[in-house]
């Protein structure tokens, strides 16, 4: 009766292991900010421009879940900024190599989305919701295609 009991419960922990499946590794690539080459400044607006010490890589997590996708796009994300007047510079998607997460669908991912924003707007983005990026490791990425 004993292994019995052993038999179905390994084999329970088993198949709990694997009911997600295999996910797919995301190819992510180290990057760095992009910087507007002289052509580029010359064709931009007459703004005047922001100097790179004045701009600061904020992020939040994307919200998707394992084995169901989901969360906040980029533009949403971003869009939450800009419409609380602090203006997004550039977006980019990532995810964090500071944490491990359980493999279990419904669970959290590492996803997260950041933006780069001048750092007078970084007590806005804070109560967004957001934080500095240089507090946390994690490597950019492609942006999902489709997050539902």
């Amino acid at each position: 009766m004993n292994r019995n009991v052993f038999l179905l419960s390994a084999l329970a922990l088993v198949v709990g292991l694997s009911a997600c499946g295999q996910r797919a590794e995301k190819k992510l690539e180290k990057t760095e900010p992009a910087t507007a080459t002289a052509t580029e400044e010359q064709a931009a607006p007459e703004e005047p421009a922001v100097q790179a010490e004045e701009l600061i890589w904020v992020f939040r997590a994307s919200g998707s879940r394992q084995c169901e996708g989901g969360g906040m796009s980029p533009e949403e994300s971003s869009g939450k900024l800009t419409s609380n007047g602090v203006i997004v510079q550039e977006s980019s998607c990532g995810v964090r190599t500071d944490r491990m997460y359980a493999a279990v669908c419904g669970g959290p991912t590492g996803d997260i989305l950041l933006h780069l924003i001048e750092k007078d707007a970084l007590d806005a983005a804070l109560e967004l919701g957001f934080d500095p990026a240089d507090q946390i490791q994690y490597e950019k990425g492609d942006c999902p295609k489709n997050n539902n």
